[in-house]
């Protein structure tokens, strides 16, 4: 690809200029991804999935290597036990958080690069 062939409206991850600008900037490039509910829930509910998720695994004699599956499945069961409002409840704060990423994400990529020294430092 030629420097003459770039256009410099592409904003795409194929762009040198873009991806030169995101390197010394500190930015990412990719659009942040929505994050599942069941995953914004069990933040909060560390203690008690992995309480569970041990009782299970030693019932079950899981392997160290599958707790992270038996963690995830018991995530995902107590979520599913939920009241339907505390999920829609849920649901709305993923929203709200994707919603804030993304201003966060669009801000970083189409806005200015920022002047200040502590942000040209990693």
């Amino acid at each position: 690809m030629k420097d003459q062939d770039i256009d410099p409206t592409e904003s795409g991850a194929q762009n040198p200029y873009r991806i030169l600008l995101h390197q010394l900037t500190g930015t990412t490039i990719q659009k942040p991804r929505k994050i599942w509910v069941v995953n914004v829930w069990r933040k909060t509910q560390r203690k008690e999935i992995d309480h569970e998720a041990k009782i299970i695994a030693e019932r079950e004699k899981t392997p160290r290597s599958k707790l992270a599956a038996v963690r995830d499945k018991v995530a995902r069961d107590l979520f599913q036990r939920l009241p339907e409002l505390e999920q829609q409840q849920w649901v709305e704060q993923a929203n709200e958080e994707h919603e804030a990423a993304v201003a966060k994400w669009k801000e970083e990529t189409e806005g200015r690069p920022s002047t200040a020294p502590a942000d040209r430092q990693r």
